[in-house]
């Protein structure tokens, strides 16, 4: 038998590992590619939620990933039968993240303070 056809299973299977560029480039519509908007949107949104600077938007936008996350990577909709639980724990905090805000020690609330006083002063000024 040809060297080619005495393959068997075990060296169809052998390959374990995935190379990233290629699924980095995989064609996908309007030339976005979606593994750079999640590493920008992870990234820069857990920067924008750590310092708690428009968590509502950056809450929001990680949801989203991490809801097409879990639909595309993980087909079975139990999260323990198909390794999705950081998936939907990840969803469902930045889901309580977006519900309830950035909290009274965060950025969002500072300026708002902030925008407040300046408002008072202006009205203030104009008073006079």
């Amino acid at each position: 038998r040809d060297a080619q056809e005495s393959r068997g299973l075990g060296d169809v299977y052998k390959r374990q590992t995935i190379n990233i560029a290629e699924i980095a480039s995989l064609p996908i519509p309007m030339e976005i590619n979606a593994l750079f908007i999640t590493g920008v949107v992870e990234f820069f949104g857990g920067l924008l939620i750590l310092i708690g600077l428009w968590t509502h938007l950056a809450a929001l936008l990680a949801t989203f990933i991490m809801l097409m996350a879990y639909l595309t990577a993980h087909y079975a909709w139990f999260p323990t039968l198909n390794n999705g639980e950081l998936a939907a724990m990840y969803f469902t905090a930045f889901l309580v993240i977006f519900a309830f805000g950035p909290g009274p020690y965060s950025a969002d609330s500072w300026l708002a303070i902030w925008r407040q006083e300046k408002r008072k002063n202006k009205m203030d000024k104009n008073k006079l």
